[in-house]
């Protein structure tokens, strides 16, 4: 069993309780979650639940946390954009100077249609891209492919001939380097589909050379996600450093290292200080690279925006089996399904503090799913039905993991600014679900 965090040591700067004074007597003076300086409730009264709350004041924060702790180098900044995609997010992240991680041409086109210069700072990765990918990339002009395979290599440089268009690449490599985390979200052992051994990446580069529309310009490397032991980076680039060496040996001229992401969070509890991890994250990535003279790119998703987020839920039924308790509320695991997927712990905390008495049950949604949950055994204060809770750390791997399943449409989603509010994604109905079936 775990507890809920204490009331006003949650997610600085952005998530913290505070007295909302109101002018409904049942309401005054009474603790609540506030985002910034806007209260949940009042957002949840006003857009309803589930609902998807995002900080841009933490976001900023942590993008300038990186800034400053590669400030020393070249580097760019490629926000990965699997770990939130909504237009709004992107928006203001493209807005602070950062590039992107794409792994799809619908991430690219999300990309494009915040700011289409952006294109010059995109990296494209992933094992599959397609020929309508890689012709909406080229056409773009994106700055680097990671490719991951020699079928892959040559589609590439058969599109790039074919539309004249100039291509720079990276190929990424598999060092056979555990990142020690959750098997669905760990990426560069040579068990895994990702990536192309290094001595198979030496004959890729080679081959790679002999296309005139093909420019070798990179070495790339990811080894999975929420990763908390540093040294895992570091033993990755040390691979990546002599491969490096090697490749300008033989006459190629790279210019880039993409160090990947995957720099993990905690769920639970406190958060280190975000300035220090991400200070001991550069000294790991960079003392590898001293004295290479390459351009880093870094990938960065989760550590973004994962705490930046919370999903608010409301308490539909309070529910006992025999001894067994049960909070059924209205998110369900198409909203949030990291803790169905991964088992993952997210900390759930009451939106308003009314109670010191504290229970132990299982916070589960309305899908006909036993694998309909967001904690099981969990310790936490004790709430009625009608009451709101927030389930933390849901900005990254959240809204964009969702689905229709059971025919419910995805929930809104607001970005908090300075005090002011911005509905970022509208509810999705079922009328929105049906627009594109036929009969």
């Amino acid at each position: 069993m775990k507890a809920a965090g204490k009331a006003g040591l949650l997610r600085p700067p952005a998530f913290s309780y505070r007295p909302r004074r109101d002018i409904r007597p049942r309401l005054s003076n009474r603790a609540q979650l506030f985002c910034e300086s806007v209260s949940l409730e009042r957002l949840a009264e006003r857009h309803g639940t589930p609902l998807y709350v995002y900080s841009a004041e933490m976001i900023r924060a942590r993008i300038k946390a990186f800034q400053r702790a590669f400030r020393a180098v070249p580097y760019t900044l490629c926000y990965s954009v699997k770990a939130n995609s909504t237009l709004g997010i992107l928006r203001l992240i493209a807005r602070l100077g950062a590039g992107f991680d794409v792994v799809s041409g619908g991430e690219l086109e999300r990309v494009l249609r915040v700011k289409r210069q952006a294109a010059r700072n995109v990296v494209f990765s992933g094992v599959g891209k397609t020929v309508s990918e890689m012709e909406l990339a080229l056409k773009a002009g994106i700055l680097l492919f990671n490719i991951e395979s020699p079928s892959e290599l040559r589609t590439l440089a058969e599109t790039a001939a074919r539309l004249k268009r100039p291509a720079q690449i990276a190929v990424r490599v598999n060092p056979d380097v555990s990142a020690e985390t959750h098997p669905y979200i760990s990426t560069g052992l040579h068990e895994h589909k990702f990536g192309v051994p290094i001595p198979e990446a030496l004959v890729l580069y080679r081959e790679a050379a002999k296309y005139p529309r093909l420019k070798v310009a990179g070495v790339s490397v990811h080894i999975g996600s929420q990763i908390t032991d540093l040294s895992n980076f570091q033993d990755a680039l040390l691979r990546v450093a002599e491969l490096v060496r090697q490749l300008r040996r033989e006459g190629h001229e790279i210019r880039y290292v993409d160090a990947g992401g995957g720099l993990g969070i905690s769920y639970e509890g406190l958060q280190q200080q975000f300035a220090e991890q991400i200070s001991a994250y550069a000294e790991a990535v960079l003392q590898p690279l001293r004295g290479l003279d390459v351009h880093l790119l870094l990938e960065p998703g989760r550590s973004i925006v994962g705490a930046a987020g919370v999903l608010l839920t409301r308490v539909l039924y309070r529910k006992t089996n025999n001894h067994k308790r049960f909070l059924i509320v209205d998110a369900a695991m198409n909203d949030l399904l990291r803790p169905s997927l991964y088992r993952a712990y997210h900390e759930i905390v009451p939106v308003s503090c009314r109670s010191q008495e504290k229970e132990t049950t299982d916070v589960v949604g309305p899908i006909c799913e036993t694998g309909d949950f967001f904690a099981r055994e969990r310790e936490l204060p004790v709430v009625g039905e009608g009451d709101l809770l927030a389930i933390l750390d849901a900005g990254a791997y959240g809204a964009v993991l969702g689905s229709n399943y059971n025919t419910r449409g995805k929930p809104a989603e607001v970005l908090v600014d300075a005090g002011k509010t911005r509905l970022i994604r509208q509810r999705e109905s079922v009328k929105d679900q049906l627009r594109r079936e036929r009969l």
